[in-house]
């Protein structure tokens, strides 16, 4: 597992989703690297460098028309967690179906 140097925390950029609703924040691709998945714990790691918490949203799958929406998202609005400081990470689809990973500063950090 890679070891990740304490940098500077992220920060919340204007969210521009492309025509399918997809978006993700530039530090969040960069550590993706093109890999489709990312093992939670070298995630969680690479938050606890960043001084980072995070939470995932799913879309709910009942709501759409997989005929109609396929993977387009431009229609979800994803709601932040309860608390403040919340900024997406990502809007993207998984095998799980959508997610939008919400990131903020720890507390104290």
């Amino acid at each position: 597992m890679p070891k990740y140097e304490i940098a500077t925390t992220l920060t919340a950029l204007p969210v521009e989703r492309d025509q399918y609703g997809y978006w993700s924040h530039p530090d969040y691709l960069a550590f993706c690297d093109g890999r489709e998945s990312i093992p939670e714990d070298e995630f969680d790691q690479w938050m606890e460098a960043k001084g980072l918490e995070w939470k995932v949203d799913y879309r709910d799958e009942e709501e759409i028309e997989p005929d109609v929406d396929g993977y387009d998202l431009s229609t979800w609005n994803p709601e932040a967690p309860t608390g403040d400081g919340w900024f997406v990470g990502s809007i993207h689809d998984t095998d799980d179906g959508a997610v939008c990973i919400w990131l903020r500063a720890k507390a104290g950090v």
